[in-house]
């Protein structure tokens, strides 16, 4: 069924799809100005790989018709603090896992010496 979505999906962006752009990853952004019931014009994304479906926060901006401008690198002012988006790896081995937290293999066992416990009656 995922294939056949996909297919129907390449023959429409053949015949209705006007290419707008490609971000970083390669993915690339399409419109339609065929309506289908409503006043905006249909816009969707062909993804280079179909496991890595990540869209960077300016193209999903104008994928859900928040911002009309399409998102340029031309323009596009970076910070030096700005981090690339990354994918979320909590469940997985790439996961943060903090010193003390308990399934933190490496440190396990350590003590966390930032930490005196509370005895009370201790003066």
């Amino acid at each position: 069924m995922n294939v056949m979505k996909n297919i129907s999906l390449l023959i429409y962006t053949l015949f209705k799809g006007n290419f707008v752009g490609k971000d970083e990853n390669g993915n690339k952004f399409y419109k339609s100005n065929v309506s289908h019931g409503t006043r905006k014009d249909k816009r969707w994304v062909l993804f280079k790989e179909e496991k890595d479906t990540n869209i960077q926060p300016d193209w999903h901006a104008w994928l859900h018709h928040l911002v009309n401008k399409v998102p340029s690198k031309k323009f596009k002012k970076r910070f030096y603090w700005q981090k690339k988006k990354t994918s979320n790896f909590t469940g997985t081995t790439k996961a943060y896992l903090p010193k003390g937290h308990i399934l933190n293999k490496d440190k396990k066992g350590e003590e966390n010496k930032n930490y005196i416990s509370w005895k009370p009656n201790k003066k």
